[in-house]
């Protein structure tokens, strides 16, 4: 099986069953259930100022705290009234609530002092009521309640609730109130009411804390940066002023007015605001010698509508770093038109290419750029489907899976996170979640222009660097429309057919990716995925089927499986996920069986067969196998034979959590020239799927984490120990020397398991012939986890090798199951996206011998068809020689069909 997917560690910050649907700041909409209720302008009594940093490391005072402000003119009592904390994804609990007591005075503040960390350097104000509540620095949810019970709200009915009065999400909480959460905060700031309007994200802002407790001046502002703020009013501070040199503003938290030629509109679409540089600005860049970034966005529901691109503006409003990217927010007034006309704005060429080093991008952030051809790669698309985002890698190759090239260790634990903080992510410009927004077509998405993996990236119009989620970021200048107008090309890689291998019999892999003729519909307890319009088309659980809901979808499966085994030009094929049927109590091989029948009625009648497997599994004691999904083998009867019975190794403890491999001796057979029947040498052929990467194993717990090689690697060394030695034991029993192995060995080139085979003598095919080829694509990264290997006997047999690249390059909404999911459809008839993985093929020399009497001819290749032996040229380069079988080949081994003497 598949890795499991997890959200890339330096990529996303979901947050669980909800999330965000985000108003400021260039920053994507994550999963959200429903927009958030508005919650009404808070009446006399609302939170005022909240700071989770306390003690931290950076911060300067000890303790977390709320402020409480009461504007009426009369004292309000808290008796009976509560505070109550939840995490950014979680939900109020007791645990984490505190009863109030005491008065807040007329117009005045109250402050709640909390949790104690174990830095910071000076002591809140005397506050008026201690508690242990322990906030988040970062993001939150603090609710005001007037009821002493625990809240059960969560998500976008919270603010609606009659027990709550105020309620504040910030740094992507996925409770709040309104369109969006407010800022982002860091040990050293928190977030203050600066607005009324119902809205966190309107009326929170970022900046220093300034805790004030009952005893204070009521007349105090409550803006905290009013009161010092370095700058004179009214004078135009430069962009790059306000960006500075280091990764957050030194302006944060004060009102400032600035000035900038527009470079993108945000009108719609969710980001509410537009993007401006300094006048004059751009050309010809050095990242690594450039100060400080030129550009800034302007987060300004209320101007946005006023503003277009090419426009000289002049701007007044709080800066803030709003997940860790500068902006400025600018209310109704604050926009007006520059004392004098600014010079227009050039997208930035960056000489050297497209840096990688964070202090370096910063530099850049929020201007205007170009990236040049070659710059930028696709390396992603898993979730552009769901968030408008294509991965990109610097440079003009997708990003390899570690393990490819290293062994696993620290080298490449540091390249793979290395690779992670590299990728710069291409955006929409919208805050659109197409999970939900499924009448919204899908960003950059579509037939006529596939986005795959390893697709070079070109850009005619320049694009807008950002930073948000703790990624950076492409942005186009408008919100994403259509592929027409968006101003970037990808490259096509689609291959009709697979690079040529050569041999005379093709041998491979290919994972179909849950074929079930077991139908989740007719299965009680099936609970299904629905398309956008309710209908089921796979699986979600509830049952043992893992596959096509209704015959319809079966039928989508099947077609694009078809056309993809009988275009490979395989002739042996093992197969992975494919429906044990015996296991699910229906006639041994059915799922097989309907599979080859498929393939018959497309390529003739006879064309594949199927070797049966029951016996195999009796013999070895086994009644069925031990999983719902197993390993198949099917075969052209007019390319290879089978010899004797297939083998299966069941029973065997290593397995108990993966499939049995399966075996089968084949012989290649044919013709010779005068049209007599011919056989080559066997091989013994066996097809394997280890333990996927996506669970752990019981050694798990005593081990480090490994990044590199996932889950249950303990569980895949001893799966490859067990088919070593199991392998050896079939050789001797069944008299064959060629040993080609093949599957989803769930594990990279250079990885443990691999290593078992590579030390028996094995060759991993794949990466011998076709080094750049892949057949996975997983956390932005490629690699093979599907391989033949071919030990030193078979590995001289061997013309070519190489992956297919029709599944693991494609977004998964191109798959059968996720037919009609978006009004964009992105299903169609077709080999690609027929699974998620690519197949495999490798060519085979099939050393025939021949149909009768002696062997003193003489090759018509290279070789000579003299002499005793196998033909075999060590070095693949020829003259060899055969046992009075066919001479030379012209594949350039040493072998051929010769003129039989």
């Amino acid at each position: 099986m598949s890795p499991a997917r997890t959200l890339l560690p330096l990529r996303r910050l979901a947050c669980g069953a909800a999330a965000l649907a985000l108003g400021a700041g260039l920053v994507p909409a994550l999963d959200a259930p429903a927009r958030a209720a508005d919650l009404l302008p808070p009446d006399d009594l609302r939170i005022s100022e909240v700071y989770g940093g306390g003690g931290n490391s950076g911060a300067t005072y000890t303790h977390d705290f709320v402020e409480l402000r009461n504007t009426s003119d009369a004292p309000i009592s808290l008796a009976g009234w509560s505070l109550q904390y939840a995490a950014k994804a979680g939900a109020f609990s007791a645990g984490n609530t505190l009863q109030l007591t005491g008065t807040v005075p007329a117009g005045g503040t109250f402050l709640v002092q909390l949790a104690q960390g174990s830095g910071g350097t000076d002591a809140l104000p005397t506050p008026d009521q201690t508690g242990s509540l322990a906030l988040s620095g970062t993001g939150g949810v603090v609710a005001l309640s007037n009821a002493s019970g625990t809240l059960t709200c969560q998500f976008e009915t919270c603010a609606g609730e009659t027990a709550v009065v105020d309620l504040l999400g910030w740094g992507g909480a996925a409770t709040y109130a309104g369109t969006a959460p407010a800022a982002a905060t860091t040990n050293a700031t928190s977030v203050s009411r600066t607005a009324e309007t119902g809205d966190n994200a309107a009326d929170f802002t970022a900046g220093a804390p300034t805790p004030q407790s009952s005893g204070a001046d009521p007349t105090d502002p409550t803006d905290p940066t009013d009161p010092t703020d370095p700058v004179e009013p009214g004078a135009v501070v430069p962009i790059a002023e306000i960006q500075g040199t280091g990764a957050a503003s030194p302006l944060a938290g004060t009102t400032v007015t600035t000035e900038g030629v527009v470079t993108a509109v945000y009108a719609t679409g969710g980001l509410n605001g537009y993007v401006i540089q300094t006048g004059g600005t751009g050309g010809d860049i050095d990242p690594a010698t450039a100060e400080a970034s030129q550009g800034l966005f302007v987060h300004s529901p209320a101007t946005v509508g006023d503003v277009e691109i090419g426009q000289g503006v002049k701007v007044t409003g709080q800066v803030s770093e709003y997940y860790d990217a500068t902006q400025i927010s600018v209310a109704a007034g604050g926009l007006t038109t520059p004392d004098a006309e600014l010079a227009p704005v050039e997208p930035a060429v960056l000489t050297g290419g497209f840096p990688t080093d964070p202090e370096q991008r910063e530099r850049l952030e929020s201007m205007l750029i170009l990236p040049a051809e070659g710059d930028l790669t696709v390396t992603d698309v898993y979730e552009t489907n769901k968030y408008g985002e294509v991965g990109l890698a610097i440079g003009d190759q997708a990003y390899r899976q570690p393990a490819e090239t290293l062994r696993p260790g620290a080298e490449a634990t540091a390249l793979y996170q290395q690779q992670l903080d590299d990728m710069i992510l291409l955006d929409d410009g919208r805050t659109t979640n197409f999970s939900t927004a499924t009448d919204v077509p899908m960003s950059y998405l579509s037939t006529e222009e596939p986005v795959r993996v390893g697709a070079g990236v070109g850009f005619e119009e320049p694009v807008v660097l950002s930073y948000s989620f703790d990624t950076w970021r492409l942005q186009p200048t408008t919100p994403w429309e259509s592929s027409a107008t968006d101003g970037i090309s990808f490259e096509d890689t689609r291959q009709a057919t697979p690079d040529e291998v050569g041999g005379d019999l093709q041998v491979g892999t290919f994972n179909v990716l849950n074929y079930f003729t077991t139908l989740g519909e007719d299965t009680p307890g099936c609970e299904p995925y629905t398309d956008r319009a309710g209908e089921g088309t796979s699986v979600r659980g509830g049952c043992d089927p893992r596959g096509a809901w209704g015959q319809d979808d079966l039928d989508r499966q099947q077609s694009k499986i078809v056309d993809a085994i009988s275009t490979s030009g395989l002739d042996v094929v093992g197969l992975m996920e494919i429906e044990n049927s015996a296991r699910l109590g229906e006639e041994a091989d059915e799922a097989t069986a309907t599979l080859v029948a498929a393939l018959n009625e497309k390529d003739g009648a006879g064309t594949w067969a199927y070797v049966p497997t029951a016996a195999a599994y009796e013999a070895a004691g086994s009644d069925a196998g031990q999983d719902v999904i197993s390993s198949a083998l099917i075969y052209k009867p007019a390319a290879a034979a089978p010899q004797g019975d297939a083998v299966v190794l069941a029973e065997d403890p290593a397995f108990a959590n993966a499939r049995e491999p399966l075996g089968q001796v084949f012989a290649p057979v044919g013709e010779d020239s005068k049209g007599r029947a011919v056989q080559g040498e066997p091989f013994f052929f066996a097809v394997n799927h280890f333990k996927s990467k996506g669970s752990k194993d019981a050694a798990d717990a005593s081990l480090p984490a490994d990044p590199v090689q996932g889950n249950s690697r303990t569980s895949r060394l001893a799966q490859a120990n067990a088919l070593n030695a199991w392998v050896q034991e079939q050789q001797e029993a069944l008299g064959v020397e060629d040993v080609l192995l093949g599957g989803d060995f769930n594990a990279y080139t250079q990885e443990d398991p691999l290593q078992v085979f590579y030390e028996a003598g094995y060759t991993d095919l794949g990466s011998t012939f076709d080094e750049d080829g892949w057949s996975y694509s997983f956390d932005g990264m490629t690699g093979s986890l599907d391989h033949v290997l071919a030990n030193d006997s078979a590995r001289e047999r061997i013309t070519g090798a190489t992956d297919w690249s029709i599944n693991g390059a494609e977004s998964p909404l191109a798959l059968y199951s996720r037919a009609n999911t978006n009004v964009t459809e992105l299903y169609q008839e077709g080999p690609f996206a027929s699974s998620d993985h690519n197949p495999m093929i490798t060519g085979l020399d099939a050393e025939f011998a021949p149909a009768s009497g002696g062997g003193n001819g003489n090759g018509n290749g290279n070789g000579h068809g003299n002499g005793n032996g196998k033909g075999r040229d060590n070095d693949n380069k020829g003259p060899g020689k055969n046992n009075g079988t066919p001479g030379g080949s012209n594949s350039g081994i040493g072998k051929g069909k010769g003129r039989q003497g």
